[in-house]
């Protein structure tokens, strides 16, 4: 609720006068209704309301309309239309700027015209916003064409999910002061996605997440890109990143299928989830010209990357000599994250100690690696899930036997629960060489994932995002 005016014992409203900057920060602490009601205080506080910058989230919105708004929304078979009704009367209301325009919960998808009529203003109009953020869920999808933001010259964050963003809207792109993008479901071409960051100098973090239409991503002269976010998966052809002296991390769920190269990047030390065992290890791996391509497009990284993320299952061979290959490209990886997934493709191998004898030494976990966390589901100990679960144990005694400075092994199961496994696991592991004296194994709990989704600004703000309660391989 917002504060009553407060009166001193002659009846003077003591808080009305206040200064105005003092009011206007009151307000802007407030939820959208609580802001809102301000206005019917005093004719003071409504020109305070008016006076400070619109923050307009619909989440801090009445969670349900009225009787008599909910019958004609149902009558019209809308029945979130209340709440674009009451988005439309706060902007209508107020003369702006905008500090923040945030939808999670508003359908537009029968008011498409009407967003796009937002979108004008918001962008060039007298509410023209600093962030704006369009979540709709997949079945609120509206298609909205979003291509006046991307000329809005006030404009520093901006998501959107579920709209549209035109050749000739993305080639117009003068977002000067853009510094934050993220497009999730969005329908854009691979050469509208060129010009849109071409249009956006000041872009510091860019989130692409199952973007409609390219299959080809190609990031150039990103000069001041500190995060990149790709999530594509099986539908992703080639990744490019070139010239982006600023790149500190590079997250998603890139395949190894996908035809990866990554130049001018001296800064990024932060790669994953990289997954490994669908498919070969990039394309054509095992052709002496195309593994001089691969090796070339990753010479500027292979030595700035510390935090390393593989998805892997450890069915058979093939997958294995992938994660190896996969390490021997970043000799200088200190953490790494070794993601086991159930699914897998093919026949299965047993890898015993003898497969990993044969093998030459590997530099980042010989001389470097100093922090592993391993992350299994144990459900199947039969069959299949039995000889995979084998192989997770050579793979993890391997690592002991070898891996000189290590200092910290976490395996995190469903099974840390379970005593009895826990006690086997310890008696097999007991029997493995260990080349670091000050090597622990910790057994831990699946790690608790709360946010499925997640803010740029959360994950710049961790030292190792894979070790966190954000979900990068599922976002």
């Amino acid at each position: 609720m917002a504060p009553p005016p407060r009166r001193d014992s002659g009846g003077e409203d003591l808080i009305s006068n206040l200064p105005f900057e003092i009011r206007s920060a009151i307000i802007s602490r407030l939820a959208t209704a609580e802001a809102a009601r301000t206005a019917v205080l005093s004719t003071r506080w409504r020109d305070t309301w008016r006076g400070t910058p619109l923050r307009l989230d619909d989440l801090e919105l009445p969670a349900a309309p009225g009787p008599s708004i909910a019958r004609v929304a149902a009558a019209a078979g809308e029945p979130w239309a209340a709440r674009a009704d009451a988005v439309a009367v706060a902007l209508a209301s107020h003369p702006g700027p905008v500090e923040r325009f945030r939808l999670s919960r508003t359908t537009l998808r029968a008011r498409v015209s009407a967003a796009e009529a937002w979108f004008q203003d918001l962008a060039a109009g007298d509410h023209r916003a600093r962030e704006i953020s369009l979540l709709c869920p997949p079945e609120w999808c509206h298609g909205a064409l979003a291509d006046p933001l991307l000329a809005s010259p006030t404009l520093e964050i901006l998501s959107l999910g579920e709209c549209r963003i035109s050749d000739a809207g993305a080639a117009a792109a003068s977002a000067s002061h853009l510094t934050e993008l993220s497009l999730s479901s969005t329908h854009i071409s691979e050469a509208a996605l060129q010009s849109l960051l071409s249009g956006c100098p000041a872009l510091r973090s860019l989130i692409l997440r199952h973007i409609q239409g390219p299959r080809r991503i190609h990031i150039s002269s990103c000069r001041s890109l500190v995060l990149l976010g790709v999530w594509q998966y099986k539908l992703l052809e080639e990744l490019t990143v070139e010239d982006a002296p600023r790149l500190e991390r590079l997250l998603g769920d890139t395949h190894l299928g996908t035809a990866v190269t990554i130049v001018g990047a001296p800064k990024l030390t932060v790669l994953g989830y990289l997954v490994a065992g669908y498919r070969d290890f990039w394309h054509g791996i095992d052709k002496p010209a195309a593994q001089k391509k691969v090796a070339k497009g990753l010479s500027a990284l292979s030595n700035s990357v510390k935090v390393l993320a593989i998805s892997v299952t450890f069915s058979g061979k093939k997958n294995v000599e992938s994660v190896m290959n996969l390490l021997k490209c970043f000799p200088f990886v200190e953490t790494l994250h070794i993601q086991g997934n159930k699914r897998w493709e093919g026949g299965i191998d047993t890898i015993d100690s003898n497969y990993y004898q044969k093998l030459d030494p590997v530099e980042c976990i010989v001389n470097h690696l100093k922090s592993v966390r391993l992350e299994i589901e144990v459900e199947n100990r039969r069959g299949k899930g039995k000889v995979e679960n084998q192989n997770m144990s050579e793979f993890v005694c391997f690592l002991l036997a070898n891996a000189q400075v290590l200092q910290t092994m976490k395996i995190q199961s469903a099974m840390s629960n379970n005593p009895a496994w826990i006690t086997e696991q310890q008696n097999l592991l007991s029997q493995c060489h260990r080349a670091s004296a000050e090597a622990k194994v910790v057994f831990e709990g699946l790690k608790v994932v709360r946010h499925k989704g997640f803010s740029i600004e959360a994950v710049n703000a961790l030292a190792d995002p894979f070790d966190s309660d954000i979900d990068i391989m599922g976002y």
